[in-house]
Order: structure tokens, then sequence, then C-alpha cells
């Protein structure tokens, strides 16, 4: 019987899955980051609460998966040498994309790099640990059991266009951004996200994706700009030069400037065509 919870082959529907998804990874995440603040400090130093995050979105999927009689390695996280290999490739195409960004906003004037004396390799590490958990927790959360869900609701394109904009939902846009900027960082977290998902669709894996998200705001941070308007903590700080703020993204970071929307967009066509013919990353057996 076919009702607003449940399809015609009497499963529930791919959007209360999901969001049940949703629910299991807030309550998940927000008891783990309670139990973290009783933890001695120099225990939730090395112990960032986006690790916690991960481990609350890791703990959702392995229910749902689960409750679908699917295997966990499903979720397109296995540890393994493959992981490894896709992990660096990504992680060293996110590098690139978001110097390539850098060197085009530095070309046409917007800021120079100054040195922070006291930034060093410490620094470097610590920002790229923090970033990993970044990544491993948007990943698994937007580009795992959602994107699967999605897909298997919608249809290939129709679910990365809906997890690429959930995605853009989620993130925070000071309002010092101003229309133009908010239109700006929007688009180009929109466009991350459709990036990222194809990912994770071409690869059936989401070791690109993390690299890619791994490698893009490492770099970001380490060169001084804000990460999607999170204050950085880099080896550089950016010295800008009065050009518009479109151009250069301001204090929110590259991810406002029109530059990187370009990049971005050139990347997505890119990795789309090369996507063609690739199975949609539904999982082995999607269950319905």
């Amino acid at each position: 019987m076919r009702t607003v919870f449940v399809d015609g082959q009497g499963s529930v529907r791919s959007g209360w899955k999901m969001l049940g998804a949703v629910v299991l990874t807030a309550l998940g995440a927000a008891g783990l980051i309670f139990v973290r603040r009783l933890l001695p400090a120099d225990v939730r130093h090395f112990l960032p609460e986006q690790y916690l995050a991960f481990l609350g979105a890791l703990f959702a999927s392995w229910v749902c998966l689960r409750l679908e009689r699917r295997p966990f390695a499903s979720l397109g996280l296995t540890p393994d040498g493959r992981f490894a290999r896709e992990l660096g490739v990504g992680l060293v195409g996110g590098t690139a994309l978001l110097g390539l960004v850098a060197l085009i906003v530095w070309l046409t004037g917007g800021y120079h790099l100054a040195r922070v004396p006291e930034a060093g390799v410490a620094l470097l590490l610590e920002g790229a640990w923090t970033m990993l958990g970044v990544a491993l927790f948007e990943e698994v959360l937007f580009r795992g059991y959602l994107l699967q869900r999605a897909m298997h609701g919608l249809g290939r394109r129709g679910g990365q266009v809906l997890l690429a904009v959930l995605f853009c939902l989620a993130h925070t846009y000071p309002p010092e951004l101003g229309a133009a900027g908010l239109v700006l960082a929007m688009l180009n977290t929109f466009l991350a996200g459709l990036l990222l998902g194809l990912c994770a669709v071409r690869m059936q894996r989401l070791a690109l994706a993390v690299g890619v998200h791994l490698g893009w705001n490492w770099a970001q941070q380490s060169l001084g700009f804000g990460v999607s308007g999170h204050a950085p903590a880099g080896l550089w700080t950016p010295v800008f030069h009065g050009q518009p703020q479109w151009l250069t993204g301001g204090q929110y970071g590259l991810e406002a400037s029109a530059v990187a929307a370009v990049v971005l967009a050139l990347a997505v066509v890119a990795l789309a065509r090369r996507a063609r013919g690739s199975q949609p990353s539904t999982a082995p057996a999607v269950a319905a």
C-alpha cells in the first residue's frame, strides 16, 4: 500500500530513511561531544569535535545499513591500499584546485602573503589533523548513506543535486558577506558539493572525496585564508590590496570568490564527463 511513509513495494521511503540517518547522526555526535567535555584538557586538544561528529555519522550509517541488511563496507570507507591511494590522489587534486584559485587571485593583484613568524610545522600538522576530521565527517554524512538513498529515490543526477543543495544549506554564512558575497559563497559550496559527489559516484568509494575535501581546506587554511568563514591559523596571512570582495573572497575566504566559482564549475564539468558510463554509487545491492 503506497502512503507518504511507504512506497509501492512496502518499504519506507528514502526521504524518511535519510531523515532518520540525520537524526541518529545528531544524537550520536551530541552524546560523544558531551562526553568529550568531561575529559582532561590535554585529551580534548587531540580529539577535536569533528572526529566525534564523524563517529556519530559512522554510527548512524551502521544502524541504517544494518536495518537494510546491507554490509557496512557498502558505505565506501574500507581502509585498504586502494583507499590510501585514492585519498592521496584526492589530496593532491584538492590542493591543486585551491592553489589555482589562490594563484589567479594573486596574479590579479588581490593580495600578497605575509609569513607568520611563530607558525611552524606543528601548526601545519595540527591544521591537517583538524581538517581531516572535517572531511571525514562531512563526506560520510553527505556522500555516504544519504547520497546513496537520494540516488535510489531520485536517480543519479537528482540525488547528487539534492545532496549538493543540502551541503550548501548546512553551512553558515556571516551577514558581513553582503548579498553578492552570500550568492558567491553559496554557489561555490553547492559546486563543491557537486564535485565531491561526483568523486564518490565515480569511484564508488569515499576516499577520493575525502582527499579532495581535505586538500582544499588544508591548503586554504595553511595560506591563511578563512575556511568557510572560520578564522584561519596558517603559515601565512593574506594582505589584501583593496580589490573587491567578489574577487578575493575577503575574510570569508576564497570560497566567496568568483574565481573559485569558475574553477569549481570547470572541475565539475570535467569530472562529470569522465564519470559518464560509470555505475552509480547506490552501493552494491541497495535495499528498497
